[in-house]
């Protein structure tokens, strides 16, 4: 029992008695707020050291122990009585992105940390993966196939759902039963490594019918879609019915009440899984009413394809690990759930990653600022954690469109207020505390480090700012008018570079407006 769980830890239970009572009943079986039954839900009882855990099987009291191990790094495990459930029942994500696919080392790495937070699904779905996309008629050579083998291990042992995707969308002729057959021949190779979950993705691929004899079978494309869905649903129930098929549609975004999604929807199996991205490829927000709305029309609850934190595409220069927000407190009423879609960057996309892992367990009492600045300590380490936060507080440009260098603009205007009241010594200490900061996050992101190789892109622009801000704070002590040329052309360079941080603010603009120095 609890296998993956060796060492993920550590000791952190030594000196704790753990107890553990196994039943089905209602207490640990039903969620009353979700009204669903389930095997997550886990009931904590703690006295001094003494710990007991009520729950109906392996994976709930997998989960308790990640609780209890949180609780104890945290020093947060009090005397009481603690119940846990989850508020959506699938919550996962997804390496989905264009770009180089993450490494073996890397996906086992994100599903440990997504199972100590609790998540239970993942998709393997790169864009990149060639016998994924472009040659799916090809099965995976060996070594590529045990290395899938070994994450579908892993997945397990974590108690999580591992769904390998198929995207034939883009050369496969729906009449031809030929392809049909190397399809099913392609998902029974995945099947004997032990898969049990799959996706097909008709994503980003053209509206229209490519061959003339899928225009004469099916007229449209929405019709020999279902047709696909249908037959590849029914020869997976007749290879295992324990099975399990999620489908991501060529309409993926909109109101939910379009053609292609509401036909679609409404001629397939219920128990078939629909991926929704929202009203928008990616959604600043996700609303309860527009899942209603979904749900009406297709006959199925969206299971939320949620672009964020992906970076690819014409977002490249943006690098996003700023917490989820915008979605509903209560939309775990009326969706399957949220699947997280990652970025290229593995290491960087885990801090976003467990904001969407707190949301998803609690989304009633998430605090998305509480959340991320946990996420960093569990990413970056609690030692480095304050200095990462003043580099992180610059990146929060995406489609969420949340404020950005919260921090930076509340410490100068904090340096504003003592230059203009003539408190320079004030100034000049708030300055220096800034500074400081500034420079030990620069020393931190210079470590030979895979999340700071990962961030060399946007942390290169940051040691300019810090560069200018070092020279700013001279400027403003000594008034040595040479130092406004060497700012001048660190302003000149820091706009020069490509990479997206504090919403490329005009600097020569904050610093006549704010500070009075005209450059």
């Amino acid at each position: 029992m609890f296998k993956a769980f060796e060492g993920v830890f550590g000791g952190v239970f030594s000196g704790c008695d753990i107890t553990f009572n196994v039943s089905n009943t209602r207490r640990v079986c039903y969620c009353e707020k979700t009204q669903r039954l389930t095997d997550e839900k886990y009931i904590l009882t703690v006295s001094g050291n003494c710990i007991n855990v009520e729950c109906s099987g392996e994976k709930s009291a997998f989960y308790a122990l990640v609780d209890i191990a949180k609780r104890i790094e945290e020093n947060k495990l009090s005397d009481g009585e603690y119940i846990s459930v989850p508020s959506f029942a699938v919550r996962g994500y997804i390496e989905g992105f264009y770009g180089n696919p993450w490494s073996h080392e890397s996906r086992k790495s994100v599903m440990e940390l997504m199972a100590k937070n609790r998540m239970n699904t993942v998709y393997y779905a790169p864009k990149d993966d060639l016998y994924h996309r472009e040659k799916w008629r090809e099965n995976y050579p060996e070594e590529e196939l045990e290395k899938l083998k070994e994450l579908v291990d892993e997945a397990s042992d974590y108690y999580i759902d591992f769904y390998w995707c198929i995207a034939p969308g883009l050369s496969m002729k729906y009449s031809d039963d030929t392809d049909f057959d190397v399809l099913i021949e392609k998902t029974k190779q995945l099947y004997s490594i032990g898969i049990r979950c799959f996706g097909l993705l008709l994503d980003d691929i053209d509206e229209e019918l490519a061959f003339e004899d899928d225009k004469a079978a099916f007229g449209e494309t929405v019709n020999a879609h279902i047709n696909l869905i249908n037959r590849y649903y029914s020869a997976l129930k007749d290879l295992d019915s324990s099975i399990r098929l999620t489908v991501c549609p060529t309409l993926y975004h909109g109101k939910g009440n379009e053609y292609y999604i509401s036909k679609l929807g409404k001629n397939i199996p219920t128990l078939v899984s629909v991926f929704w991205t929202g009203r928008d490829i990616c959604s600043r927000e996700l609303t309860s009413l527009e899942a209603i709305k979904f749900n009406e029309h297709t006959y199925h609850k969206p299971l939320y394809w949620d672009n964020y934190p992906v970076n690819d595409c014409s977002m490249f220069n943006e690098m996003h690990i700023s917490p989820i927000i915008g979605r509903d407190p209560d939309l775990y009423k009326y969706s399957e759930g949220i699947i997280s879609n990652c970025m290229e960057y593995a290491q960087c996309s885990k801090i976003p990653l467990i904001t969407f892992a707190d949301y998803l367990w609690d989304s009633e009492n998430y605090n998305p600022q509480k959340s991320w600045e946990g996420a960093i300590k569990q990413v970056i380490g609690k030692e480095n954690a304050d200095n990462f936060i003043v580099f992180a507080d610059h990146l929060y440009t995406s489609c969420l469109k949340d404020a950005n260098s919260r921090r930076m603009y509340e410490a100068l205007d904090e340096i504003e207020g003592a230059f203009k009241s003539g408190d320079n010594e004030k100034a000049s200490a708030l300055a220096e505390a800034y500074l400081s900061k500034m420079n030990a996050c620069r020393e931190y992101l210079k470590r030979d480090l895979p999340i700071c190789r990962e961030l060399s892109k946007w942390s290169e622009k940051f040691f300019v700012l810090c560069d200018i801000f070092n020279r700013i704070f001279a400027f403003l002590m000594a008034k040595d008018e040479k130092l406004l040329a060497e700012i001048l052309g660190l302003v000149e360079k820091y706009e020069a570079m490509p990479a997206r941080i504090s919403n490329d603010i005009d600097i020569k603009s904050e610093l006549k407006n704010e500070l009075g120095i005209n450059i």
